[in-house]
């Protein structure tokens, strides 16, 4: 059963929450709470995450072939908060590991993975999975909320993993607490380099009952061999400096200043006599992130490693996490950033996935980033061709809701409000109806749709009715024929029609009453699905040699009784290496709404 989107009543607000307000809780606890759910904690219950972890402990060294992002994308394996580290040629990413049920809207991480590769872009990789497990190393860890953690090397050759883990202390606000584990090697064996944790609630905040999760540690060395440590969550970053040993703070905690929209994460690297400073930033209402369930990655410059910063730019936005946890590296004479998303197959904002992309450089400026995938949305193979239209709707309430969740493609198990649409006005509204519309650029042959509704406790309901029209060759509105309209909420429902062809479809939602108002909607997704053509054509084209082929922007399908129509299709990229010199070569496309396969055209490069 999908857990119950509770936000209204426990709003996710970071600027407004802070910790030790109400007992000890941790803000993934509060985020669990926010969604209704629960998470399983070890020796608390938490049976399925433990037979995970069980199962994690027996496996060998994985290797694998990786297309793109996520660095690993099948859902067997989920990762997040990723922290690189750059040593003798070999590119190492220390990741927490996601492991909660796809139900289950909470955080339940227990240990770490580390993937290897010499070179990114050569898509080999090695994962080796349960490389540190708290529980195991850190006696006065309870061995949950294994949480974005890094590995750095010591001036004495060691390396040091920096584990934010729940500490067993039961007299502080907040159980979360910086270990340091040590190893000869960066992928260990690792034991305890203290004996107890290097950073508590009580070296931060003392008695005090209010401030923020000790969580997300970096540690950075500069040039002249002194050694910082920073950590940050909840809107406050801070430092320490560290004695050579890596293992004991040397001064004073300092909070730092500059980092306009911090939320959490600060990951410090210098470049060219300057340091930098990227981050997880979090504006609700900015054009970066609309809602505070949304993420993005900001930086800014200083003269100091310790501040105070100054904010230079967002570099990437728009990812699928509500988290993102960046980090920035050089290895291999390219500069490297790491976050993650929840791109993975059956992924989640706590099923996440690591993704690493190339960071370029204009001068001592970072420039956006481009994110990438293995396989972009836009080549995934699929009848629904709601990603291929224009989408329009009465009204949406955003934020923190979203009307582009409707078709974005991931319909949600564990739902936060940018998952949603919704048509919510507040609890007195007379709006009877509202509408949502598809409009595709050339009319396609649908005969099914697939829609979500949910219910909450405050007013959001399905709707009492609602019905489906499309706009017929006369441009007039037209109900569909033979459809059923089921309004049964929390569940996936599909409607089958007659087939028609269209260049746009329009459901309109009837709100169930309650007294002189009608309540408000709430949809995850809504799917229309396309005919199987009767067969995908195989074709040739000619080029020359230097000059990228001009590929089709419609490919003519047969639909039987519908006949042939000219389908919108996407190509996958092109190599200019391919058509650098005479041959031929293969390039795939994806026709819309068509799930069999790919379209294939065999390219001549001739002089």
């Amino acid at each position: 059963m999908a857990c119950p989107l509770l936000f209204r009543r426990f709003p996710f607000s970071p600027r407004a929450l802070r910790l030790g307000e109400s007992g000890s809780r941790t803000s993934r606890e509060w985020r669990t709470a926010a969604l209704g759910g629960s998470a399983p904690a070890r020796g608390l219950g938490g049976l399925i995450a433990s037979i995970a972890t069980v199962a994690s402990l027996a496996a060998a060294p994985q290797s694998f072939h990786s297309e793109g992002n996520p660095i690993l994308g099948d859902g067997s394996y989920y990762s997040a908060d990723a922290a690189p580290l750059s040593v003798d040629g070999k590119l190492y990413i220390y990741a927490g590991h996601d492991e909660p049920p796809e139900e289950v809207g909470g955080f339940v991480m227990h240990d770490y993975g580390v993937f290897v590769t010499d070179d990114p872009d050569s898509g080999d990789w090695t994962l080796h999975a349960d490389n540190l497990d708290p529980a195991k190393v850190f006696r006065w860890a309870t061995g949950n909320n294994a949480y974005a953690g890094q590995v750095a090397r010591g001036a004495d050759g060691k390396f040091y993993w920096y584990a934010p883990v729940e500490s067993q202390a039961t007299d502080v606000a907040n159980r979360m607490a910086i270990g340091v584990a040590v190893a000869d090697e960066p992928l260990g064996p690792w034991k305890d380099a203290i004996g107890k944790p290097l950073v508590t609630w009580k070296e931060v905040f003392g008695e005090a009952t209010v401030g923020q999760e000790v969580i997300d540690p970096h540690v950075f060395t500069d040039d002249d061999g002194k050694v910082y440590l920073y950590w940050g969550s909840w809107g406050v970053a801070r430092v320490v400096k560290l004695e050579p040993s890596m293992i004991a703070m040397d001064g004073e905690i300092s909070v730092m200043s500059g980092l306009d929209a911090f939320y959490e994460a600060p990951w410090i690297f210098r470049r060219e006599g300057t340091y930098y400073c990227v981050y997880d930033w979090k504006l609700g209402g900015s054009k970066f992130t609309p809602s505070n369930y949304q993420a993005a990655i900001g930086y800014a410059t200083s003269s100091s490693p310790t501040g105070p910063w100054k904010f230079q730019d967002v570099i990437l936005w728009g990812t699928s996490s509500t988290t993102v946890h960046p980090s920035i590296i050089e290895h291999g004479g390219k500069w490297w950033i790491t976050y993650h998303t929840k791109d993975a197959k059956k992924g989640g904002h706590f099923r996440r996935s690591v993704a690493i992309d190339e960071v370029e450089w204009k001068g001592k400026t970072i420039l956006p980033v481009v994110q990438t995938w293995g396989l972009p949305p836009v080549m995934e193979l699929t009848k629904n061709v709601a990603r291929e239209a224009e989408l329009t709707a009465s009204f949406s309430e955003e934020p923190p809701m979203s009307l582009a969740a409707l078709h974005d493609g991931r319909p949600p198990v564990v739902r936060l409000p940018p998952d949603m649409w919704s048509t919510y006005r507040g609890n007195e509204s007379k709006v009877e109806s509202d509408w949502a519309q598809y409009v595709w650029e050339t009319p396609l042959p649908i005969d099914r749709v697939g829609i979500m509704f949910h219910q909450d406790p405050n007013w959001h309901r399905p709707p009492a009715e609602w019905k489906l029209e499309y706009l017929d060759s006369k441009d007039a509105w037209q109900e569909v024929r033979g459809a059923q309209y089921p309004t049964d909420a929390d569940t996936w429902l599909t409607v089958d029609f007659e087939p028609v062809v269209t260049k746009s479809l329009r459901a309109t939602f009837k709100g169930q009453p309650e007294g002189a108002y009608f309540h408000s909607m709430m949809v995850s997704e809504w799917e229309v699905d396309s005919l199987a053509a009767d067969q995908l054509p195989a074709g040739h084209l000619s080029t020359r040699v230097g000059q990228a082929p001009k590929l089709p922007e419609t490919v003519k399908l047969s639909f039987g009784k519908l006949g042939t129509l000219p389908i919108p299709i996407h190509w996958k990229k092109i190599d200019p290496q391919q058509y650098a010199k005479p041959g031929s070569f293969k390039v795939e496309g994806k026709a819309a709404g068509q799930d069999a396969g790919y379209v294939t055209l065999d390219i001549k490069v001739t002089r």
